[in-house]
């Protein structure tokens, strides 16, 4: 196996992005429970015609002055620290790596955090619930990509050994399945969520959201439980061959905790948000803040497990592994 370059640098900084993008999805979900997202006037000039300022030199006694403007301002400055340690992770990617996957990779989150910040601008500018909802939902997607892109600078996936198996084929399909269908998931609950924040301005009424976010949380259930069974297997099957697939069983692990954590947070969310047959919007509840959250953790494992699964295991070319393990065998011992 050929070795890569990997940098220090590059992956501490992805790291860092992705820890600040926890705290920015708290802070956005928490902006939506208190409907706060219009609180601050303004985008990159706040306040106009009652001061004009630009949004990074926001006189700290403004947006002290209330808690709708507290969240709603800490939350742009998280975004604007996101931004600028996505920035400086290209450039450590680009200079300390070197691969063209990693660059690429570090491009893509930087491009889905520049155009999350823009729907949340135009957001607040048109006052819109339509970009609203829509920058909640592509929240979490950009989120999992800034995850996923903190494993593939990591030392472990540059010196992870890439060898045909015969559980390759099924382990991706897996992982993408789940990827997609967790992410339906979350987009019809973000639906649901900021639907009931607007007075029900939503193409479908509470009623309806709930129902498919509940029979697309049964299809996540299962495509869960068959992906982590996949990564097992490969993960067994690999140290049986004498290669470290551990980074397949811890990930396994992950996604099995976070979708039990997710299911008792969703059936929390659930319990404050409905009462009996009526549906009441409840301001200033971490229970669904926490919820959006795992749902965006839970993402982002799927999404790296997609990766992983491309990087760690491969098929022979030209035959399908799961009926030539001969072929499989060849390939590996080449």
């Amino acid at each position: 196996m050929t070795e890569q370059r990997t940098s220090k640098l590059a992956h501490r900084l992805a790291i860092a992005t992705a820890v600040s993008a926890v705290l920015l999805l708290l802070f956005g979900g928490t902006v939506t429970g208190i409907g706060a997202g219009m609180a601050v006037d303004g985008w990159w000039i706040v306040d106009r015609g009652k001061g004009d300022h630009f949004l990074l030199f926001y006189p700290v006694g403004d947006w002290l002055h209330s808690t709708g403007k507290f969240y709603e301002h800490v939350h742009r400055l998280i975004g604007a620290l996101v931004g600028l340690l996505a920035i400086g992770t290209l450039i450590a990617a680009w200079r300390g790596i070197g691969r063209r996957g990693a660059i690429i990779a570090s491009a893509i989150a930087l491009l889905a955090i520049i155009l999350q910040g823009a729907i949340g601008g135009f957001r607040v500018l048109e006052n819109s619930p339509e970009l609203a909802f829509l920058h909640g939902a592509f929240g979490q997607l950009t989120f999992g990509v800034i995850i996923a892109v903190a494993a593939v600078l990591s030392p472990r996936w540059a010196t992870a050994e890439r060898r045909p198996c015969k559980l390759a084929g099924s382990l991706q399909r897996r992982s993408l399945f789940a990827a997609v269908i967790v992410y339906a998931t979350i987009v019809m609950g973000a639906m649901l969520r900021h639907g009931m924040r607007h007075d029900g301005r939503s193409p479908l009424g509470a009623t309806e959201a709930l129902i498919i976010h509940v029979t697309l949380v049964l299809f996540a259930v299962i495509a869960l439980i068959a992906l982590v069974r996949s990564l097992r297997a490969t993960a067994a099957q690999g140290a049986a061959d004498g290669h470290d697939r551990g980074s397949l069983s811890a990930l396994a692990k992950r996604i099995l905790w976070l979708g039990a954590l997710q299911l008792l947070l969703g059936i929390g969310s659930f319990m404050v948000v409905f009462n009996g047959p009526t549906v009441e919007y409840v301001h200033n509840s971490v229970i669904p803040t926490l919820h959006v959250l795992f749902g965006a953790l839970l993402l982002s494992q799927c999404m790296t497990s997609v990766l992983w699964s491309r990087r760690l295991v491969s098929r022979v070319a030209g035959v399908t592994t799961e009926r030539a393990p001969a072929a499989a065998s060849i390939g590996g011992a080449a």
